[in-house]
């Protein structure tokens, strides 16, 4: 009995828990966690679903809910995290993904329960591994603004951005010679939200051509990282040009000068830090939306 006290007070004790927790941190911005959480809640209740579909010989339901989780919902969730996932961690994510789809077609072909369920605990040993290997914390690395500065920032966005930032996410892909800025909806219907993105990232982009930067300086300061070097470059150096998306609309950075790359890419990060509620950082260039 002693020896059970002794081991849930062990347990309970967060220093401990600090001390003994070897896992690997994968960092992730707030917003970035919760897309990682919610898939993973999805895969949980899925699983839940499966089970009971098999307790009550249900194949075709068993089918249902694995094609759910299948690998279309892998690059529906996950693309916009492919550059701050470690390969691992997304290796395991997409074969248990490709899994599930594996358990939706024998469910209907097979129609063999235990079958089934054999495959459901391959499946979810990989899971087991991947929480044995991996801890998500939230990301100190690009300097993640305050609660109060992230909601100054979206206090002040709403006098400049008309579009709402709750309606939407912010895409920032940093690129070799640049970068890319994409505001997409997250409804595809949102037609209204799609107007206003266009007509703000249309605005801002010409004046970004000629080098006018004020509107990212009236929502994030004039100190804001990279917006001195973006300031400071010549005429032609950094060709911005607009694109109109299925969802929204893209801006794209393109300079071969090395300094301004670098601002560009502290910009973003910056951009990424003082929208965490409303902003992903894309993956290199292969994250385009409405293509």
């Amino acid at each position: 009995m002693k020896k059970l006290l002794a081991l849930a007070i062990f347990a309970a004790n967060p220093l401990f828990a600090q001390e003994i927790d070897n896992r690997q941190v994968i960092n992730l911005n707030p917003m970035q966690r919760n897309q990682v959480l919610t898939e993973m809640r999805a895969l949980l209740a899925a699983t839940q679903n499966i089970a009971g579909a098999l307790a009550k010989d249900d194949m075709a339901a068993v089918a249902e809910s694995a094609k759910a989780v299948g690998f279309n919902m892998k690059h529906k969730a996950e693309n916009p995290l492919h550059s701050v996932l470690p390969k691992q961690f997304m290796m395991l994510g997409m074969s248990m993904h490709k899994d599930f789809d594996v358990i939706a077609e024998e469910a209907t072909t097979l129609n063999n329960p235990k079958h089934t369920l054999q495959q459901l605990s391959e499946t979810l040993a990989k899971c087991s591994a991947c929480h044995a290997t991996y801890q998500i914390q939230v990301s100190s690395t690009i300097n993640q603004a305050s609660a109060a500065r992230l909601d100054e920032v979206a206090s002040r966005g709403s006098h400049v951005m008309p579009f709402s930032l709750e309606q939407t996410t912010h895409v920032f892909t940093k690129t070799e010679t640049g970068g890319i800025q994409q505001v997409i909806v997250k409804d595809k219907a949102n037609t209204d939200q799609i107007k206003l993105i266009r007509q703000h990232l249309g605005k801002i982009s010409e004046e970004f051509k000629h080098g006018d930067f004020s509107n990212p300086a009236k929502v994030h300061g004039n100190n804001m990282p990279g917006l001195s070097e973006l300031r400071k470059a010549k005429p032609g150096e950094l060709q911005v040009s607009y694109r109109e998306l299925a969802d929204g609309a893209e801006i794209t950075y393109q300079t071969n000068n090395p300094w301004l790359q670098n601002g560009l890419h502290q910009w973003f990060d910056a951009q990424l830090s003082d929208h965490a509620r409303h902003a992903v950082a894309g993956h290199g260039g292969h994250m385009m939306h409405g293509r």
